[in-house]
């Protein structure tokens, strides 16, 4: 498995990263660094926010084409743009706006506000890091499915499998181990469709109390990025991609129907 330093990112790094000022090996550093640490993670998404507003404010403003003359005199030297690429995709995942799809819980006035598990935020928050990537999305590629599964059920414990979704245009292409909040072991399967779509299974197990919940088939969006997700005795899946709600549904349903004891 790959690894970044995991030296201490200040205030400052946050702030560079944010505007996609860091080099590309210092900003997967400081991803590595904001999947580890939620209290920096929900900080960095205020200031994105804060900084998309401003934006917001004058939009009309920014979208007027520049002078030719003007652009000519004040064009700045290029750089590379993944480092603010991936900060725009990692922070879209970083919030707690949360819904129900198959069973609400309801009060008088409607639906009760619940918490987004912190294995989906972890699923979320790692699906906006890799979808972009290009030559590294997976750690192990589909070539190598028996040994991934294997590999990955020896780290998390438990018997895994990666569900097939083909009639559903998607093809496994790979995955990894990741970690969770607590350093947990995770894992992570990713498909794509003939037109370069991508969607990730985020697979967790869970405390032996967070399994004994009744089973339901639950939505959230954040950003671009829709999951649906559910928990099985102490196996938490979620299932994430930026995709319209209802495709992402029937993948979910496959894979749920596949994943079941």
């Amino acid at each position: 498995m790959k690894t970044v330093s995991q030296a201490p990112v200040n205030d400052a790094e946050l702030h560079a990263w944010v505007d996609g000022q860091l080099p590309p090996g210092r900003a997967e550093a400081v991803a590595a660094w904001l999947l580890l640490h939620p209290d920096d993670a929900r900080r960095v998404q205020d200031w994105q926010s804060q900084r998309l507003g401003l934006q917001a404010l004058q939009r009309s403003v920014l979208d007027e084409p520049v002078p030719i003359a003007l652009a000519r005199a004040t064009r700045p030297p290029r750089r590379s743009v993944l480092p603010q690429a991936l900060a725009a995709s990692v922070l879209l995942a970083l919030g707690f706006a949360g819904g129900w799809w198959w069973h609400p819980a309801q009060t008088n006035s409607g639906p009760v506000a619940q918490a987004v598990p912190g294995f989906v935020q972890e699923a979320r928050t790692a699906h906006v890091v890799y979808l972009p990537e290009k030559r590294h999305p997976v750690e192990v590629g589909v070539a190598e499915q028996a040994h991934l599964v294997q590999w990955l059920s020896r780290r998390l414990g438990v018997p895994l499998q990666a569900p097939q979704l083909q009639d559903k245009g998607f093809s496994l292409i790979g995955g990894r181990l990741l970690p969770g909040q607590q350093g947990e072991a995770r894992a992570m399967f990713m498909y794509e469709s003939a037109t370069g779509e991508r969607v990730t299974l985020h697979i967790s197990t869970l405390a032996e109390a967070a399994g004994r919940d009744p089973a339901a088939f639950r939505f959230t969006r954040t950003g671009e990025t829709d999951t649906f997700y559910w928990v099985e005795d102490r196996m938490g899946y979620a299932l994430s991609g930026n995709l319209p709600r209802d495709t992402l549904a029937a993948l979910a349903d496959v894979a749920y129907r596949q994943l079941r004891p």
